[in-house]
């Protein structure tokens, strides 16, 4: 950290007695052919002043922080040196040590410090500096005995240890150092000095050497559970997932008590393919909103209503006052094992806020599902009419009431409701594709047409809108040359999504090229195997007569979503 520009103002203003340095922060650039302000600062300084200027401390600050701020740092560290040279103050001494290390100026970092420790003996960042110096001077020997002496002087020693290997010019002259003090039999700072080398060599960039400090901490001190929490850690990134986990069960086993090793345990578990374990860990720690949150989102995830019940009961047991997150998340899991009456309560009891608005549209939700169609109804245009500042929510309940009505076979309404969003937020893109899909479901097809057209037009290069457009020529419409240009130009612009691929294969289809829709719509399935995909790629192997294939993709799609609109009628129409 450098002297700032305002700072060495402070200074010179104590120098010359309350003279203005307002202008200093935001100098104008010189003129061609003058003298920059890096030149002329220091004179001026001295002018006031009276003195020379290699003979003037605060010239040389200023002096030094111009040439900091122009990016000569060679510059800044030699005008830094002199300050603390005709300087009796350590701090000025200890910045210009700062400024010549960074500047890897050594033969002028070695005459700062030197200045420094004649200036104060006992100072805390002298070992540190030596070490840095001799880091950067290639000194391993000398650095490595510094820095054991470092990590043996608690916490703050061992920051200051790591922050000089991080810092040195040569990664792998700094990790030989740490190669070179893992070597040793004793090393001061037991445990916590081991996993810290092992955390400076992942920032080296040498895996390998963090995971050997890993296992020498669990091979030196075996009943602490920072050592095994620490080489899960390095074998997670070294890829060893197994290892990782049983190094994470066993810190857990030392030190039940840790929320940080429990919360780890249960993510490897998760990761691993054991959702429900990771859930089951959870339960066994000292509840808090965090564990009981993760907790619920493992059980959620298993889709075992058991487990999902008994996450619910120990959110609801924790004590008052609820956050807000707790109290949505009670909303959550009430709605995930069916008790909707209950669902609807927690989410009555949001308060505004962030999950406000959310909160209420699951209300609307539930009540739709219990029957309650026109209460749905009532709540979404009640929130509407309290005004919704923020107009992604406000099309998010524009969108839910043409749904709920959409769904209920009120396709008229579903229109009208998108009409009088879109007179709130005209050319809203969500709402506009909304409305061309229920004119496309009622068979409007030039209305539909017209809305996706409406969304090209107002983004051209937007790949989803271009593929909605060209996907909806090529399936409703013969304008098949004009639908595959459009999705030729959306899959240029996201090559890599299986939706607009799959457009692709079928406007091939559609133009009676089965084989090349086949190798399109194949690469869809395999990077996206839902139901309509697997419907388009069915069809495709049915037309080349491969039935029973067709047959295994589609019952893979439905596997997936069995009411799926375009698999069932793809199947009824070709596999009476």
């Amino acid at each position: 950290m450098v002297i700032s520009a305002r700072l060495a103002c402070l200074l010179l203003l104590t120098a010359l007695g309350a003279q203005g340095c307002a202008s200093t922060a935001a100098r104008p650039e010189a003129a061609a052919g003058s003298t920059t302000p890096s030149e002329t600062a220091p004179a001026a300084a001295a002018a006031a002043t009276g003195a020379e200027p290699d003979k003037d401390v605060m010239a040389a600050l200023m002096a030094g922080e111009f040439a900091w701020q122009d990016g000569r740092s060679d510059s800044a560290a030699r005008h830094y040196a002199r300050a603390a040279e005709l300087s009796q103050d350590p701090g000025i001494a200890e910045h210009a040590t700062k400024v010549a290390l960074s500047a890897q100026q050594w033969v002028v970092a070695a005459d700062t410090i030197a200045r420094w420790r004649a200036l104060d003996p006992k100072a805390a960042g002298l070992v540190q500096a030596d070490a840095a110096l001799a880091l950067g001077k290639g000194e391993t020997g000398p650095a490595a005995e510094l820095l054991a002496s470092l990590l043996d002087q608690g916490k703050a020693g061992r920051r200051q240890a790591a922050q000089a290997l991080v810092a040195a010019p040569d990664r792998k002259g700094a990790a030989q150092v740490v190669a070179d003090l893992l070597a040793r039999p004793v090393l001061g700072g037991g445990t916590a000095a081991l996993l810290l080398l092992g955390q400076v060599s992942e920032q080296l960039g040498d895996r390998a050497l963090a995971l050997r400090a890993a296992e020498l901490a669990v091979a030196r001190e075996p009943d602490d559970a920072r050592a095994w929490f620490g080489r899960s850690h390095a074998r997670l990134r070294a890829d060893d997932k197994a290892g990782a986990r049983s190094d994470a069960r066993q810190a857990l086993a030392l030190d039940p008590d840790s929320r940080e090793i429990r919360l780890t345990y249960a993510a490897l578990l998760d990761d691993g393919g054991d959702t429900a374990a990771a859930a089951r860990v959870l339960a066994e720690g000292k509840p808090d909103d965090e564990l009981l949150g993760a907790r619920a989102a493992y059980a959620a995830r298993t889709g075992d209503k058991a487990l999902m019940r008994e996450a619910y009961q120990a959110l609801v047991a924790l004590p008052l006052p609820a956050p807000d997150a707790r109290i949505e998340l009670l909303g959550q899991m009430a709605e995930l094992i069916g008790a909707k009456g209950e669902a609807i309560d927690w989410y009555g009891k949001v308060p505004r806020g962030d999950q406000y608005i959310d909160s209420q549209l699951r209300i609307a939700v539930l009540l739709d599902d219990k029957g309650d169609t026109a209460g749905a109804r009532d709540r979404i245009r009640a929130l509407r009419a309290e005004g919704i500042e923020d107009d992604a929510q406000l099309v998010d309940t524009y969108l839910l009431e043409a749904e709920l009505a959409s769904k209920r076979g009120r396709q008229e309404d579903a229109v009208d409701v998108l009409r009088r969003g879109l007179e709130v937020l005209p050319d809203d893109q969500r709402l506009l594709y909304a409305r061309a899909l229920v004119y496309e479901r009622m068979d409007r097809v030039e209305e539909a047409l017209r809305d996706l057209q409406r969304m090209v037009a107002l983004n051209p290069d937007d790949p989803d809108a271009l593929n909605a457009l060209g996907y909806t020529l090529a399936d409703r419409t013969q304008r098949l040359e004009e639908a595959q240009v459009l999705i030729e130009k959306a899959l240029a612009l996201k090559p890599d999504e299986p939706a607009i691929i799959d457009s692709l294969g079928w406007v091939l289809f559609r133009r009676g090229e089965a084989a090349k829709a086949e190798i399109q719509l194949r690469k869809a399935f395999e990077m996206q195997p839902d139901a309509e995909i697997a419907a388009h790629l069915g069809e495709v192997l049915w037309s080349l007569g491969r039935r029973d294939e067709a047959r295994r993709i589609w019952d893979e799609g439905k596997a997936r979503d069995a009411d799926n609109p375009t698999l069932r009628a793809t199947v009824m129409r070709l596999d009476r």
